[in-house]
């Protein structure tokens, strides 16, 4: 018998399809040092650290309040999720954290819908600060393995800064239609690679060390871009997922807005809430840098660059000088009616 949308009910236990459950998960098994720094022993893509690294756990709450302070709400299109999340007498309404992280989202996002049933998914079990609502779980899953024990089981999907994670990102976003109801919405938040100087224009990634323009900042996120490529990232997300969204044919109602970040308050006339954003994102961008060591050390630059470049690019930032935006793009889509059938033909 075919699944309908009130077939799957997250007050159930978790789907047997998952890995394991946050509950069961024991973290040691599930990571593993490798430059310093602790990363997923589970996916050899993704060598970003992870939540249980205490300075990237901390870098995530950082990032998590700037951009929650940004917008001033924890997702965009609020008219579209408020009306996704409303009551329903025929089956609990249900959002999905994929990539949760730190699962800061979730928590947050279960408190707001507290007649919802959230769960967060990451490859290392998530540890977010604070006590978890009753109506929030977590569970230890690849998104890059199917989805078919969430079938049409989630009125929200959350997917936030999870690229560097994904082998095939148009294709989830495919895959994440099939586990959202009808009339569900998919959010997607993403940071580019490029910086901007404060004039917003890029700075040039095409340039060596001490050319005009050149910056150990810059240097090193798009090192991690290109390194990213020769992993197989999905790292072209970042510049079009609207695009994509907007030609899937499972989604409706496709739009974003791109949000410039000061990294750190070098801008004049900035309020007390704006200084403090710009402050957070300084934060993260300063943390990042030492994020993206693991990464460039499996792909075999060598450690003294790669270190120095560090030190270089947090007195940058330290110093705002260059002054750097960084920006962000929020995207979202509502799932249509069309039957799911695995990679349907694009217009």
């Amino acid at each position: 018998m075919p699944t309908t949308d009130n077939d799957r009910d997250m007050r159930s236990p978790s789907p047997s399809g998952s890995v394991l459950s946050f509950s069961s998960a024991n973290a040691q098994d599930l990571i593993r040092e490798f430059g310093g720094r602790l990363v997923s022993s589970q996916n050899e893509t993704y060598m970003m650290p992870v939540v249980q690294d205490t300075e990237e756990h901390e870098r995530l709450e950082y990032q998590h309040r700037a951009l929650t302070l940004t917008l001033d709400s924890l997702y965009a299109a609020p008219d579209l999720v408020r009306a996704a999340m409303m009551p329903s007498q025929s089956y609990t309404p249900a959002a999905v954290d994929l990539g949760t992280g730190s699962g800061q989202w979730a928590v947050e996002f279960a408190r707001e819908f507290p007649h919802a049933s959230v769960v967060g998914i990451d490859i290392a079990p998530p540890a977010p600060k604070g006590p978890v609502p009753p109506n929030c779980r977590f569970e230890v899953d690849d998104v890059n393995l199917p989805l078919d024990h969430y079938t049409k089981c989630f009125n929200v999907c959350h997917m936030r800064a999870i690229d560097h994670g994904v082998y095939d990102y148009r294709g989830l976003l495919y895959r994440v239609a099939q586990i959202l109801r009808t009339n569900g919405v998919l959010l997607v938040v993403v940071g580019d690679l490029r910086l901007y100087q404060h004039d917003r224009t890029p700075f040039p990634v095409d340039v060596k060390e001490g050319d005009p323009g050149w910056c150990a900042t810059q240097a090193l996120f798009w090192g991690n871009h290109n390194n990213a490529l020769t992993r197989g990232e999905a790292t072209s997300a970042r510049y079009k997922n609207a695009e994509w969204m907007s030609k899937c044919p499972y989604y409706n109602s496709v739009g974003y807005e791109d949000v410039y970040i000061p990294l750190g308050p070098w801008m004049t006339g900035l309020d007390a809430r704006c200084t403090y954003i710009a402050q957070l994102m300084q934060a993260n961008a300063k943390r990042i840098l030492g994020a993206f060591r693991p990464v460039l050390i499996a792909n075999g630059h060598d450690l003294a660059t790669i270190d120095r470049l560090i030190s270089m690019g947090q007195k940058e930032l330290t110093e705002m000088r260059p002054r750097m935006y960084a920006r962000w793009r929020w995207v979202w889509g509502v799932r249509n009616s069309t039957k799911w059938d695995s990679r349907l033909p694009e217009p």
